[in-house]
């Protein structure tokens, strides 16, 4: 069976067209291997290691050290043939073509997000409201629970959701400011309540956005709060619907 490809993406636009997913012990080991070149817009995004090696390989290459968020904690650039490397807090890998993570504006800091399949269309407010789906929808996720956030960052990105997150309400505006999402996720469980701020703030400013509320307490009195750790199938049509009642200027049927 072919691997998994999936297009990864930045605030800043697109870091990798196509990347192979090496989502199993042969597959990481295999890496670059016997390839002569890396193309630009290309990669191999690793899961599950904090560390690799260039032995046999025949050209240098950018290696992207990522966190359990994708958030990119440390870049080595050009790194040469018979070479190891390796950063104690990474989670996963992303190797890229030579220089090509400067190019693309991926330093430390950067959020990234895994887009599957690799042909899956970027968001574009212009296409009709009938016409988007699960791929073309930008969320922001906003929550202390970083286990939380982990989990739906996950499974959202899984169904083809653009994905970022914050954990703190100033990381959160500064999210949105960046990659204009669609709809703004919110966890609204004790004891953080910075997330109802934020709701608040972007529905008197942010009128294009849609948010959406969740809660772990049944009885918050927060109207219209989905559980938080409900149906993950719920979360996500409830999603498309604040997207379709914003794109629409007013409530599905």
């Amino acid at each position: 069976m072919a691997p998994r490809e999936a297009r990864v993406e930045s605030d800043a636009g697109i870091v990798c067209e196509r990347c192979v997913v090496a989502d199993s012990f042969p597959l990481r080991l295999r890496g670059l291997l016997g390839q002569r070149r890396l193309a630009s817009g290309h990669g191999v995004f690793l899961t599950a290691t904090s560390s690799l090696h260039t032995t046999f390989m025949r050209f240098p290459i950018d290696v992207v050290f990522l966190d359990r968020e994708l958030t990119v904690i440390g870049v080595r650039a050009e790194m040469r043939p018979w070479r190891f490397t390796g950063r104690l807090r990474a989670k996963h890998i992303l190797e890229l073509s030579a220089r090509e993570a400067e190019r693309r504006g991926v330093g430390a800091g950067s959020r990234l997000r895994l887009i599957e399949p690799a042909t899956a269309p970027s968001a574009g407010r212009a296409i009709a409201a009938h016409q988007h789906t699960a791929t073309s929808i930008r969320v922001v996720l906003g929550a202390s629970d970083r286990r939380f956030l982990r989990v739906a960052s996950f499974l959202l990105g899984r169904s083809g959701f653009a994905v970022s997150s914050a954990t703190r309400f100033a990381e959160l505006m500064r999210a949105v400011e960046r990659s204009t999402p669609d709809v703004v996720v919110l966890d609204a469980s004790p004891p953080a309540r910075w997330t109802t701020r934020a709701a608040a703030a972007l529905q008197s400013t942010a009128t294009d956005v849609g948010v959406l509320l969740l809660t772990d307490e049944p009885t918050s009195g927060i109207p219209n709060a989905l559980p938080k750790w409900g149906s993950f199938e719920r979360l996500t049509d409830e999603i498309r619907r604040v997207h379709a009642r914003e794109l629409t200027g007013a409530l599905p049927a």
